[in-house]
């Protein structure tokens, strides 16, 4: 059995948070140009993260993903990318860590993202609806959790 990450609310450094969502943006979303995640990189460190209430996972003294949500809203959840999907729980132990503290969650994903979607059907989130994501113009799943 895996040892489940501590989970910390300090934003000490939020350029290893940011070089974590990019690179993990960058393998989820590989249907889409690299250079799109790149040009948001600053408005993550110096907008995203700062409005909103995100944690980090550690596991023998590195981060290994974090968790960022706006209200009920899961803005942001990645693991790094080398631990994506290798059973490790990372990612399971964070969205527990958020579900503890409120009824309900709501999460855009892109469709093409069958990972992640797969992640969080697997984590009792269900699909409520359906549009399209104005920065790829590609299909956005708007998906729920309630307790």
């Amino acid at each position: 059995m895996n040892e489940k990450p501590e989970i910390y609310t300090t934003l000490n450094d939020i350029l290893p948070i940011v070089e974590l969502w990019y690179h993990a943006s960058v393998k989820a979303h590989d249907f889409i140009a690299p250079s799109l995640w790149k040009s948001h990189k600053k408005e993550m460190a110096e907008k995203y993260l700062l409005q909103s209430e995100t944690y980090v996972a550690i596991k023998n003294q590195e981060m290994v993903g974090f968790i960022s949500m706006v209200d009920n809203y899961l803005a942001a959840i990645f693991v790094k990318t080398e631990l994506q999907g290798k059973g490790k729980g990372i990612g399971t132990a964070l969205l527990n860590f958020i579900k503890e503290n409120r009824k309900n969650i709501e999460l855009k994903v892109l469709k093409k993202n069958t990972h992640s979607v797969a992640f969080y059907n697997h984590s009792g989130f269900t699909i409520v609806a359906e549009e399209i994501e104005e920065n790829t113009n590609e299909p956005e799943l708007i998906m729920v959790w309630s307790q």
